[in-house]
């Protein structure tokens, strides 16, 4: 059997419709782009200084390029990067629920069926019957909850029936149908809130980007500050295990010549050993906190690149920062990602209610259709009488519908109630933490403070007392007990002065992180992923 022409005529017509919607312009984002692994792009945040580049066994650091090498290189950036695309992606899905769809159908049948009506006694009551028809049309869902069609269809039929008035006998109708919700599923905000909740879930993916993106940088600068501690700490320990070396041949000096008893070359010796075990284990640390640091540059992206060595080149001075505590508590409240989280939270709970407060309601519709239909002897003439409008059907109706009860529709309006109410309690459990956090952020550095200034005097003793006990030495007033006792004090002091001075920076950085200030400080700029995609789409 041929296929009639309207066939190739409609085929036609959904290939161009579907060439224009695949050849449309796509609107690509722009600016600068890092690349992911899986050959995926996005603009990563940057500081105002550069990174430096990553070549040869060293690599100097101050802290501010360490910033910027973990902000183009670091992982957890990168793993992050990904979710406010997906959640993109996302919006632009449910969105999709509301695209027209073009449809073609066809459909062939052939019949041969026995029949007990005297009209086919010549055919040996035998009815045949071939079909052939062709369906296109495009439907759509309204944000309004409604749905429309619009469907062409051509029928040839072909039978040996003499009661047929044409054979082959053409069939064409055009027929729109629409269907519109009246209390239950209607109304823009009702449909569009699935778009609203994917909406309110990409801006948390970029609030948790941005909070990745800070406590990254808080953790570089913990990282960079404990090694600096480690390799202070390395130096002070090879000093101390120097002056217990110099003090070993002092002494051997003085019981060659019979000024000092053999048992102080013994305690010398001692503690030379004790030292020397010291020494071994700062070494240890150093390289294992140097390792953190580059597991957060990513520097080492190669066996063989485990060896560069990190020379940290800022020094941990001190100069007060004021802090306070009420400003930086309210600032913190202001732009706190979490905080913001938490917000769009409620949000997205406050729009599952809505709906569901919605559904309670009955589900009316009210349907129509109309439809032009012609029937001729050819396809052409079928067609030609189609837009006459000579025959028509047209039918309208509401339909109504309510479960006894109800309560499907109760359950989900009380859970989407509930659910609203824990999110609000979260939403002030994590203003209470916040607060918490500054605070006790905001004491560590004022303590820090005063451990500076105790440490510093206490260093200052340490050397005083070391130098008087040199001088008792010399005269025979003390033993090497004393001057060991003394030079490990000293050793102490200096390292606990260092600390105090590491441990403030590290209480700085945290305040930072505690109040997201971590960006103003480093002067970081953030290109949040899928932001200058949308942004193009829409112009």
């Amino acid at each position: 059997m041929r296929p009639p022409k309207s066939f190739f005529l409609c085929f036609a017509a959904f290939a161009v419709f579907i060439f224009l919607f695949l050849s449309s312009p796509k609107h690509e984002a722009s600016g600068a782009e890092s690349t992911m692994p899986g050959g995926i792009s996005f603009d990563r945040p940057r500081s105002n200084v550069a990174a430096p580049a990553i070549k040869g066994p060293r690599l100097a650091l101050s802290i501010r390029e360490a910033v910027s090498i973990a902000l183009a290189r670091n992982f957890d950036i990168t793993i992050a990067g990904f979710d406010p695309d997906i959640a993109e992606n996302n919006v632009t899905r449910e969105r999709s629920s509301f695209d027209p769809e073009a449809f073609v159908e066809t459909n062939l049948s052939k019949s041969k069926l026995g029949s007990a009506n005297s009209v086919f006694n010549r055919t040996g009551g035998i009815r045949e019957t071939d079909l052939l028809g062709i369906a296109a049309g495009i439907r759509q869902r309204l944000i309004t909850g409604a749905e429309y069609s619009l469907i062409l269809r051509n029928i040839r039929e072909s039978t040996n029936s003499p009661q047929n008035i044409f054979d082959p006998s053409y069939e064409t109708s055009l027929t729109f149908t629409i269907e519109q919700p009246l209390l239950k599923n209607f109304g823009i905000d009702i449909n569009q809130a699935r778009i609203k909740v994917a909406i309110a879930t990409k801006e948390q993916t970029l609030h948790t980007y941005r909070s990745q993106v800070i406590q990254t940088v808080d953790a570089v600068q913990q990282a960079y500050w404990n090694l600096v501690f480690s390799i202070e700490n390395l130096q002070f320990r090879r000093k101390s295990l120097d002056l217990a070396k110099d003090l070993l041949r002092r002494n051997k000096i003085q019981v060659e010549v019979g000024t000092l008893a053999p048992i102080e070359i013994t305690e010398a010796e001692a503690t030379v050993a004790s030292r020397e075990e010291a020494l071994i284990v700062a070494e240890r640390e150093v390289k294992d906190r140097e390792d953190a640091l580059k597991m957060l540059l990513n520097v080492a992206e190669k066996p063989s690149s485990w060896g560069i060595s990190i020379l940290p080149t800022d020094k941990p001075g001190f100069s007060q920062v004021p802090v306070d505590e009420m400003q930086l508590t309210l600032n913190a409240l202001r732009k706190h990602a979490e905080l913001e989280k938490a917000r769009l939270e409620i949000d997205k709970r406050r729009i599952d209610m809505s709906v569901a407060k919605r559904n309670l309601l009955p589900e009316v519709n009210l349907k129509a259709s109309a439809s032009n239909n012609s029937l001729a002897e050819s396809e052409a003439k079928a067609f030609e009488e189609q837009f006459k409008n000579e025959r028509y059907t047209y039918s309208g109706g509401v339909s109504f519908r309510l479960p006894l009860g109800n309560r499907q529709a109760k359950a989900d309006y009380r859970r989407t109630q509930l659910r609203h109410a824990k999110t609000v309690a979260s939403y002030h459990q994590t203003q209470q933490a916040i607060m918490e956090e500054v605070r006790r952020n905001a004491r560590r550095v004022r303590v820090n403070v005063k451990r500076i200034e105790a440490t510093r005097v206490a260093r200052r003793l340490a050397e005083e007392r070391l130098d008087a006990q040199e001088k008792k030495f010399k005269v025979g007033l003390s033993t090497s007990r004393n001057i060991l006792e003394d030079q490990e004090r000293l050793a102490n002091a200096l390292t606990e002065e260092t600390r105090a001075l590491i441990d403030y920076h590290k209480s700085l950085a945290s305040l930072d992180r505690a109040t997201h200030s971590t960006l103003e400080r480093f002067q970081i700029e953030m290109f949040y992923p899928g932001e200058a995609k949308a942004k193009s789409t829409k112009k």
